[in-house]
């Protein structure tokens, strides 16, 4: 063997690794994207409906796996350093925390589904939007424990039988929906597409726990009942999940405000931004994979060579980042302008995408590294100042920068900004700075930045 061919084997299996938690991910935004096309050919009527339930099952549902990653990150480590036993406690805090917030879930979902939640709506839709979320209630546990196993599998790379996994749902949703929403046989609507996707999970968590019980792969992390428990294991994986937890919760509800701030304008630009953020949504889906690498090479590296080795990992993976973020930008603003046209051929609103395009591609950049550097930071400990930058940056980039530029309040020289654009605008220049500042810190590490920083202090003082 050459002194090449391990350095390409390691590239071979992270990008085989890095594909397949890719594909995972886009059959995660397929599931959203089934229902939205099953129910506008089948039942135009209940899309509003729809779109009440998804806007408050979708942000759930990316919390719950944002907090479950904490598992892959710290399981990553204990692999390299061969801590056995610590791998049980992890496996047995992640599906007894899994259980708790199964429950919480739950009860957020029976909360929101009581018709006065929608008070504002139609009846018909706030009917249709509660037996939505009613039936979604009973998928709750399977989908949770299929997240658990999913970030298991992560942390060993077994992530292409989870995605196998994915694939069948993904079919068995789409038969069944196709079936259950309006056919000759059944005609249950929104509840049919809740039905179809609890059906899906509880196939997918059968099949993932028969993985875990059987797959001598997962062997180091079956747990027994009766042994003593590390309750540190627990507390890291709090540390690691809730600020994760947290910042991508905070994110999603950006996103949903930068929506109701452009609905106040017209529904052209409100249009246009649906359109704008669904091609978003898919360039974000590499990006989110990225991440997973970039914190389980970094939690490997951590393990195996120490501070110093995870470090150079880390340097290495913003550089990387960096290529993968500007490989983006260039394809959106390549090919962003043909995709729009696949969604309508309404000439208004494709000329509000194109002219929200420039500040899609720039956004797409910047999260990229974001989400990267977070990821990288969290790997090596840090955890409170990821989400902090993360929440703070976002929410000024929509609420004040977005508002600003969309209302005219603030201009960018000389250029006239529609209010969808203004907004889009508004979070590039909010999620900028962040971006910069967590990938200096991942960079340069703790000791460096606590260098910098008291230095800063003591010429301040």
């Amino acid at each position: 063997m050459t002194e090449h061919e391990p350095s390409l084997v390691n590239l071979n299996r992270d990008l085989s690794f890095f594909f397949s938690i890719w594909v995972g991910q886009l059959l995660v935004v397929a599931y959203s994207v089934a229902d939205v096309l099953i129910v506008a050919n089948r039942r135009p009527d209940l899309l509003g409906g729809l779109a009440l339930g998804h806007a408050i099952y979708g942000p759930l549902s990316v919390t719950m796996t944002a907090f479950f990653s904490s598992i892959t990150i710290n399981a990553t480590r204990f692999i390299a350093e061969k801590s056995v036993a610590t791998l049980k406690h992890i496996a047995y805090y992640g599906f007894a925390s899994g259980f708790f917030v199964a429950l919480f879930v739950f009860f957020v979902l029976k909360y929101f589904s009581t018709i006065h939640h929608w008070s504002n709506q139609s009846p018909y839709l706030a009917a249709q939007a509660k037996n939505y979320l009613d039936t979604l209630t009973f998928s709750i546990l399977p989908s949770t424990l299929f997240r658990i196993i999913a970030c298991i599998a992560n942390s060993i790379r077994a992530t292409i039988h989870i995605t196998l996994l994915q694939g069948v749902g993904l079919i068995a949703k789409v038969t069944l929906s196709l079936t259950l929403v309006d056919s000759p046989h059944f005609h249950l609507g929104l509840t049919g597409c809740a039905l179809s996707t609890t059906i899906s999970f509880y196939i997918m968590c059968i099949a993932a726990i028969f993985l875990f019980l059987f797959d001598r792969r997962f062997s180091v992390f079956r747990f027994n009942f009766v042994l003593s428990r590390e309750r540190s294991e627990l507390v890291a994986l709090l540390r690691t999940g809730l600020p994760v937890a947290f910042s991508t919760l905070s994110e999603v509800a950006a996103f949903g405000y930068m929506a109701i701030l452009i609905s106040k304008f017209d529904a052209d630009q409100l249009s246009a931004h649906q359109i704008v953020s669904n091609l978003y949504n898919v360039g974000y889906t590499l990006a989110s994979s990225l991440a997973v690498l970039v914190s389980v090479k970094i939690s490997h590296a951590l393990g195996l060579e120490g501070p110093i080795g995870a470090g150079r990992k880390a340097r290495t993976a913003i550089f990387v980042t960096i290529a993968v973020g500007f490989s983006l930008l260039i394809l959106h603003m390549l090919f962003g302008a043909a995709v729009f046209r696949l969604h309508t051929a309404d000439e208004k609103v494709l000329a509000i995408s194109n002219k929200i395009l420039i500040f899609l591609s720039l956004v797409i950049f910047a999260d990229c590294l974001q989400t990267s550097a977070a990821a990288a930071l969290r790997a090596l400990g840090i955890n409170a100042f990821p989400a902090f930058m993360q929440i703070i940056s976002l929410w000024i980039g929509v609420a004040i920068l977005g508002d600003g530029f969309a209302t005219q309040r603030l201009w960018l020289g000389s250029v006239n900004l529609v209010p969808a654009a203004g907004v889009w605008c508004g979070v590039f220049f909010g999620l900028l700075p962040s971006a910069l500042i967590l990938s200096l810190v991942a960079v340069g590490g703790n000791k460096a930045i606590r260098k910098h920083v008291q230095r800063i202090i003591s010429q301040c003082t």
